[in-house]
């Protein structure tokens, strides 16, 4: 897989987790023996408010667990102590911004918790409950894990590395380049080896830590994410966000084969002492339980929210699963949240027959696949990003005319008011490109700080607003083609849209949850819309009084009142990227996990119209002349509806 999806779909915040259990009877640091959990399961799952987005999870055999709270980056982040047996918070540790992930060492006395937007790891002092130092990282942190003696940390950060340091002094001992970011890392159970998911990479890489040399890659395809080794060390397992699958890696054949998912796993655990795998389906609220020796999917549990991490329990049988949400689940081995089903009642008679597919739409194929879109009169320019191409099309005849090359990868592309200009992002070439429109060629190229992926213009066509993935958005003047400014983002924004009043442009920090509403002039955010999970592209209303920003994880449409800031949903069938106000006064919304284009009226807030697109639908545009909208998807083709 291309770095493509790096940015164009990277994630949703994942976390890693190493665990030392051992007997649930050792003493604590106190002296005092930890009492052992009832064993079985009344049938509940047990569930602990824990507000702040809790995500990674580190269980301490002496029956207490580090839970990170990263409150979304609203503020700096805490690392709640939490009383296995009582299941309360004890203790709250102030660490860095989003802290993210947390491991112990192997005696528990020291804890290493990630702390994502302050570019270092915060170094927890176990018997007083206090981040006591930190470790400087080049990059926002994430996985982590330890060498078997303890001194060595290993990191990953989203500058695309694997880096090593030694604790004692805190210096960089070494790095690798990796294919994508990790989220997820684990070392084998004899010390000799890191395996290193590269999430949008769709590789896990099998690291001699000690050389920081790849010893072998698997490709398992996807984005692959949380892992977990077999009691005997002889299996490594990998839950996969996209395909849908937990790999089961025969570690000494180097073979693999797949467990189907009941969606996109996340966080993953071997619980119920070795007997069942424990996967989080993060985009549809469900914990799978799966039998490891069979294969066999033996519980299905709806949790609801957004889980992320999960964990084994001191005791060897349950699991904890974070949940975005708001709070924990403690589930044992034969818990749900549903209570058995009854009897199946008498069949029912046959249903009627389904309408009728909407076919209200053309299409028009692009091989190498269909990204970004503008129109400008009666052609839409439509990026190749596999080609490194830009086509034009004709919207009278629905026809590709040319297509004209440009930079590496070629992503999203905005036109001029007059459509003499357009300017398109190259995401590997670090530019964009300045296209002159009557001879569909390119003119002159634009160098910025980091890959580029989402470009908007002012409405007097003065300037550019471009972000990377260095978390900046710069603008540019468009008589010099120079950067003039920019502005440090909590998160890498794959959506901007410029307000028609001339002051303010809109940044949806992707992974970070919100909209900026930033006054471009002097480059200074005026106000912050928290909407959570992973806002993506935006429209405003034809009277400006109403925004409008589609969710990628959460599967809603917010509607933001744009004088008050209050916020409303509407329900989505999937999770929204592309998006575009029609001609018609309806929201065309993109569906990027499903194939489908659902249509909202935002007078009475409904969806009024599902299209089924198929493929992977990206960005969407709207053809006033025509009265269409066009969208392209990924898989290689336009449709243009109707």
């Amino acid at each position: 897989m291309s770095r493509l999806s790096t940015i164009l779909i990277a994630a949703a915040m994942g976390a890693t987790l190493a665990i030392g259990c051992t007997s649930p009877t050792d003493e604590n640091a106190s002296g005092q023996t930890a009492t052992e959990p009832a064993p079985g399961g009344d049938g509940t799952v047990t569930r602990m408010a824990l507000p702040g987005g809790p995500l990674g999870i580190a269980v301490a055999s002496e029956g207490f667990a580090y839970i990170t709270q990263p409150n979304f980056g609203q503020s700096p982040g805490v690392l709640p102590r939490v009383d296995l047996n009582a299941r309360a918070v004890t203790a709250s540790i102030p660490v860095g911004m989003v802290p993210s992930l947390v491991i112990f060492n192997a005696t528990r006395t020291r804890a290493y918790v990630s702390n994502q937007w302050s570019d270092n790891v915060g170094i927890i002092d176990v018997a007083s409950n206090t981040q006591t130092d930190v470790i400087s990282t080049t990059g926002d942190p994430f996985a982590l894990a330890l060498s078997p003696d303890g001194t060595t940390l290993l990191v990953t950060t989203n500058v695309n590395r694997l880096f090593k340091f030694n604790i004692a002094t805190k210096t960089e001992l070494g790095s690798i380049a990796l294919p994508a970011t990790s989220h997820h890392i684990i070392m084998d159970p004899r010390g000799k080896f890191l395996y290193v998911a590269t999430r949008d990479g769709g590789t896990v890489m099998e690291v001699d830590w000690r050389t920081m040399t790849v010893n072998r890659t698997f490709a398992v395809g996807g984005r692959p994410q949380d892992m977990a080794f077999s009691p005997d060390g002889q299996v490594l397992y990998v839950a996969n966000e996209f395909n849908n699958v937990v790999h089961v890696v025969k570690v000494g054949a180097g073979t693999f084969t797949n467990i189907p998912l009941a969606g996109g796993g996340e966080g993953l655990a071997i619980g119920n002492n070795g007997d069942h795998l424990y996967v989080g389906l993060v985009f549809n609220g469900y914990v799978q339980v799966i039998d490891r020796r069979s294969g066999e999917t033996v519980r299905l549990i709806p949790v609801g929210g957004v889980p992320r991490e999960i964990a084994l329990d001191y005791n060897g049988r349950d699991v904890l699963v974070s949940n975005e949400s708001g709070w924990i689940d403690f589930i044992e081995p034969n818990d749900s949240l549903v209570p058995p089903p009854p009897p199946p009642p008498p069949p029912p008679p046959p249903p009627p027959p389904p309408p009728p597919p909407d076919t209200g739409y053309t299409r028009v194929g692009l091989a190498d696949g269909a990204l970004g879109v503008a129109v400008s009169g009666d052609i839409a320019y439509v990026t190749r990003p596999y080609a490194n191409m830009v086509a034009r099309l004709d919207l009278w005849t629905n026809s590709v005319t040319t297509s004209f090359p440009v930079g590496n990868l070629p992503c999203y592309i905005v036109f001029n008011s007059t459509g003499t200009r357009a300017y398109e992002a190259n995401q590997f070439s670090d530019n964009v490109s300045v296209i002159d429109v009557a001879t569909n060629t390119q003119i002159a190229t634009i160098p910025l700080a980091g890959d580029p992926l989402p470009v908007a213009i002012s409405t007097d066509d003065n300037t550019l607003f471009v972000t990377t993935n260095a978390n900046q958005l710069f603008k540019v003047d468009l008589a010099t083609n120079t950067v003039t400014g920019s502005l440090a983002l909590p998160a890498t924004s794959h959506h901007l849209l410029t307000h028609p009043n001339g002051d303010l442009v809109y940044v949806a920090t992707r992974d970070g949850g919100t909209v900026l509403e930033v006054n471009w002039h002097t480059m200074t955010v005026v106000r912050t819309f928290v909407l959570g999970a992973r806002p993506q592209g935006m429209a405003i209303s034809a009277d400006q009084s109403e925004l409008y920003v589609a969710n990628e994880v959460s599967n809603v449409l917010h509607v933001i009142t744009l004088s008050s800031g209050a916020i409303a949903s509407v329900p989505l069938a999937g999770g929204g990227e592309g998006m575009a106000l029609g001609a018609d006064g309806k929201l065309y919304v993109g569906e990027v996990f499903n194939g489908l284009v659902q249509v909202v009226d935002p007078a009475t807030r409904t969806v009024v119209r599902t299209i089924t697109m198929g493929g992977t639908p990206r960005e969407v545009a709207t053809d006033t002349a025509r009265h269409q909208v066009l969208v392209a998807n990924e898989a290689g083709w336009v449709d243009i509806i109707r």
